[in-house]
């Protein structure tokens, strides 16, 4: 029998999940996937935690908060144009996650994650107003096919100008290789394009699922629930291509065997402009300085574990891209806040913040950012689920005291690849939490399994019935 969970079973696994409860909040924090990571890298993998941010400044109402440009994908860009996008703000809706907010604007799972520190991201809470940044600063590399900066976890597609002389950008979240898997730095093209491929599953990958209960044939056929996705952009370095995904909820995590991951959305795009012979460059720059408007911007991210710097080290390569962009404008290194440098440098923000004396500071900064109000019918088309069937069976994963508990466990059995369908109720003064339906016994118990063993949880089998269907 399931029993009332208010403390992690005794069947958690350690080290990589632990149901929600009242003492998790700081693990979730440190690695807010947990088990999911299990399930996205077939042979899983953690994540040092982030440095924290401090504590943004409250929140306040800007008096007159400018229009925002809502979800942007491509970007015309100016004559030497160094920054494309504008950091904004939305507020969470009911029950929706950040991976949720992430995905609908173009965003990857840490980009999302370092920039909202201080938010729960399996429940951010209804009305919490949540940094969206969707600024950039372009790579230091020529502006010219695909090119990566694995450290922002963003790949940049700069577009052949048009009749006109105008060149576009399209940026795409991208999931990178794991430490043990990295990802190749350096110059290759695109060699061959291919739609809806077959994936001839390597022996480690399979046996990987199948310890998970989610087992692969030996091919797994073209389609939608392939793990390489719908697309492929082969490469001139062998065995690495780019493709998408049956498990979204990795997009933007360290989470491939060295290719480089989009969005299901995203590389039907990709495919469609990316010809063969396009040039592919993969850079790795963590610190990044550029100018948009009047305002020099700083964007510093957490270096890759096998390119860690020190912090003497990191400063340097900030105080280099900071006068190498003042060179270009013929501006004085007195303009610049050097402590305001020093503390972006060490707290690795995520995204561009100002650097100028006299330029609003993070908090003053956001609060001036533009609102973006998402139409509300988005949240209800989120919330929809299978309807129940006589014949349906469901799994009963346990009570908890706490409604945030349960809506974090609900949150992550929906975001786990593939997602599993959960619902929380009130029950006799707890909270339920029941995943299902499942057409049969045999789907239930192979979906009982893969709980079991990515989350540490075991589920017991019920009939509707049994389950308040």
């Amino acid at each position: 029998m399931s029993a009332t969970l208010d403390e992690p079973p005794k069947n958690s696994v350690p080290g990589i999940f632990r149901p929600p409860s009242a003492n998790l909040t700081s693990a979730l924090r440190r690695r807010a996937l947990g088990g999911l990571l299990v399930a996205l890298t077939l042979a899983g993998c953690m994540k040092e935690p982030v440095i924290p941010l401090p504590p943004p400044a409250p929140k306040t109402e800007a008096k007159a908060r400018p229009p925002s440009p809502g979800p942007q994908l491509a970007f015309e860009l100016a004559a030497q144009q160094q920054v494309v996008g504008v950091t904004q703000v939305t507020r969470v809706q009911g029950d929706e996650t950040l991976l949720d907010i992430a995905r609908r604007f173009h965003l990857g799972y840490d980009e999302m994650e370092w920039a909202n520190r201080d938010v729960d991201v399996w429940v951010p809470g209804d009305g919490r107003e949540v940094v969206l940044p969707v600024a950039q600063i372009l790579p230091d590399a020529p502006h010219q096919g695909l090119v990566a900066n694995l450290a922002a976890r963003r790949l940049f597609h700069f577009l052949p100008p048009n009749a006109s002389g105008k060149q576009r950008v399209v940026s795409y979240p991208i999931g990178i290789g794991r430490e043990e898997f990295p990802t190749p730095l350096g110059t290759t093209q695109v060699t061959r394009k291919r739609a809806y491929p077959d994936w001839r599953v390597p022996a480690s990958v399979r046996l990987a699922h199948a310890l998970r209960g989610d087992p692969l044939p030996a091919v797994v056929p073209g389609g939608p629930d392939n793990p390489i996705g719908t697309h492929v952009l082969d490469l001139g370095w062998p065995t690495y291509v780019i493709h998408s995904t049956n498990k979204p909820s990795g997009t933007g995590l360290r989470v491939t065997h060295g290719c480089l991951q989009l969005y299901p959305e995203d590389i039907t795009r990709l495919y469609d402009q990316a010809d063969v012979g396009t040039p592919v460059t993969v850079v790795d720059q963590p610190i990044l300085a550029g100018w948009q408007g009047d305002q020099l911007l700083l964007e510093v991210h957490k270096p890759l574990e096998e390119h860690a710097m020190t912090a003497n080290a990191a400063e340097a390569v900030a105080t280099v891209a900071i006068r190498k962009a003042l060179a270009a404008r013929g501006r004085d290194e007195r303009d610049v806040d050097w402590e305001r440098v020093r503390t972006y440098v060490q707290s690795q923000p995520g995204y561009p913040l100002p650097v100028l004396r006299g330029a609003p500071e993070r908090g003053a900064f956001l609060a001036m950012a533009p609102l973006y109000a998402p139409p509300p019918i988005q949240q209800a088309q989120r919330q929809s689920e299978p309807a129940p069937t006589a014949a349906a069976w469901y799994l009963h994963l346990g009570d908890y005291q706490g409604e945030n508990n349960a809506r974090k466990l609900v949150a992550q059995l929906r975001h786990l690849g593939p997602p599993v369908p959960a619902t929380m109720r009130p029950f006799a003064g707890r909270h339920e939490v029941t995943a299902g339906p499942f057409p049969d016994r045999q789907d239930a118990e192979r979906i009982a399994h893969r709980i079991e063993v990515e989350l540490g949880l075991r589920g017991e089998l019920k009939r509707p019935a049994d389950a308040g269907a």
